[in-house]
């Protein structure tokens, strides 16, 4: 900024120090911003870019099942994004334990659990899935093997295995997700 003359008004100074405080607030609002703006962009380049976020992140809410617009303001789009369900989902490994194994600590009651082993003779994988009805009361196996889901809980589920089976020496390997 240049410095003003020893003569200038009240007036003058005045008028430089609202222009150095709309300098200070371009800075702050460029960094609140954050990229794509930069602090040597005018404000109306601000503007535009901070618009183009907005429509941005409305089409990817839109794009996730939501619905929003880009002329909504910030805090409803954050909002939005607060709302859009998350699909929780684990996965792991585990060595058959007895002839039941509880798999617990997963901070969510699966919906669906895919479990599979490489069988005792080495030849084929046997996969056992558990899908749950809407009513969360009831669940069904499906395909075979010498293991199935006997339970399910807020935490996680059971596997029941085969104690006819011969030996199981291979890990189980296993999916659950909401």
């Amino acid at each position: 900024m240049a410095q003003l003359p020893s003569t200038a008004t009240i007036k003058d100074i005045i008028t430089a120090l609202q222009t150095m405080e709309c300098i200070n607030q371009k800075a702050d609002l460029a960094a609140a911003v954050g990229s794509p703006a930069s602090v040597s962009d005018d404000v109306a380049t601000i503007i535009s870019k901070l618009q183009n976020a907005k429509n941005t992140l409305a089409a990817y809410l839109n794009a996730k099942g939501g619905s929003a617009a880009g002329n909504e303001s910030v805090q409803s789009l954050a909002d939005k994004v607060g709302t859009l369900p998350v699909k929780k989902w684990a996965s792991g490994n585990l060595m058959r334990q007895a002839n039941s194994t509880v798999v617990s600590g997963l901070g969510f009651r699966p919906r669906v659990v895919i479990a599979s082993t490489l069988s005792s003779n080495g030849n084929r994988y046997s996969v056992r899935a558990l899908f749950q009805d809407s009513t969360e009361l009831t669940f069904a196996n499906a395909i075979g093997g010498p293991f199935e889901v006997t339970s399910l809980d807020a935490n996680g589920f059971t596997l029941k295995t085969d104690a006819s089976s011969i030996s199981f020496p291979n890990a189980i390997y296993w999916f659950a997700y909401e």
